[in-house]
């Protein structure tokens, strides 16, 4: 497989909507990239990898046979898979000596998880899909099978996980994208490390292409158009992209100057919206205004009266 191959996946469309469009992964051995949707897209994504001869799937609700001991099914899948590896690396490499022994039934959650991975580390799919690999864990069971994920990384497979929490993703890949129903969209994801770059002298106006959000420890970089809305809540501000919500440190009249080149409204004292995505003026009294959003989430946002006349103006209506 060369590096610069891609892995090109169906459009998902029910009942004549488009769910998510045919999109293309570029493919690299010996990386872990993550998609972060929700669990609907998450579950068709499985579905169409699982019919996929190079791939191998490993989903969060495969069964492990739980009446054998963990000694036993490392037994089993070495057959399976007609593998060489020792029985007693293995065991290593799962941190599941001490529970060797042990019925799989008796296994703590974190442990049963470092077993299911086991098959993918034996497959030779140079392609491996893993479905949730860090849900319902305690922080040492992720940090154990973190180490898993970098033994797999270490045997040059290209390693896909699909996730809808966006801070696993984070701690365990390389890359990550976003995935909704206009497509696939790389997440520009940085380290924080409180930084801040002295102003220049000349005071160059600089032109913000994109705007930051932070989860945890981790800066997340927004292009302006993936924008639906911004709103400020008791001091907070979030912006929304997809249904979800980011946290924000500029301020609204930080963003509104920003991103208003971009075609962005301040439809009230609390909200900015992206008029790309404005599908509808809705009128619910003389004084009562909304704005609903193109998009399959439903999103309405507050239109305030001394708005509409500016609004008007800029739609030309």
């Amino acid at each position: 497989m060369n590096p610069q191959s891609f892995l090109i996946i169906d459009p998902y469309i029910e009942v004549g909507n488009v769910i998510y469009p045919s999109f293309q992964l570029p493919i690299q051995q010996g990386t872990v990239i993550g998609i972060y949707t929700d669990v609907t897209k998450i579950h068709t994504l499985m579905q169409w990898f699982e019919k996929q001869t190079t791939t191998y799937t490993l989903s969060r609700e495969s069964a492990l046979y739980e009446r054998l001991t963990v000694n036993e099914y490392v037994q089993f899948s070495l057959k399976l898979f007609m593998a060489s590896y020792s029985r007693d690396n293995l065991l290593k490499i799962l941190s599941l000596i001490d529970q060797k022994n042990v019925r799989i039934s008796k296994l703590s959650n974190g442990e049963k998880q470092r077993l299911k991975l086991l098959q993918a580390y034996l497959s030779e799919a140079s392609i491996q899909i893993i479905e949730e690999p860090f849900q319902n864990l305690d922080e040492f069971s992720k940090q154990q099978v973190l180490q898993l994920l970098t033994a797999l990384d270490s045997q040059q497979k290209f390693i896909i996980l699909l996730s809808n929490n966006l801070e696993d993703l984070m701690m365990s890949c390389s890359d990550i994208y976003r995935l909704d129903t206009t497509g696939l969209h790389v997440l520009d994801v940085k380290e924080d490390n409180n930084v801040q770059t002295p102003p220049s002298p000349e005071h160059t106006p600089i032109r913000l292409d994109k705007i930051p959000t932070k989860k945890n420890d981790k800066i997340i970089l927004f292009n302006p158009p993936e924008i639906d809305y911004i709103e400020s809540v008791e001091g907070v501000v979030l912006v929304y992209v997809a249904g979800e919500a980011y946290p924000c440190t500029l301020s609204l009249n930080e963003l509104e100057q920003k991103l208003t080149p971009f075609g962005f409204f301040r439809s009230h004292r609390s909200y900015i919206v992206n008029l790309q995505k404005v599908r509808e003026i809705i009128t619910w009294t003389r004084n009562s205004y909304s704005l609903a959003l193109n998009s399959t989430e439903k999103m309405v946002v507050p239109l305030s009266k001394n708005k509409l006349a500016d609004l008007k103006e800029i739609l030309g209506i």
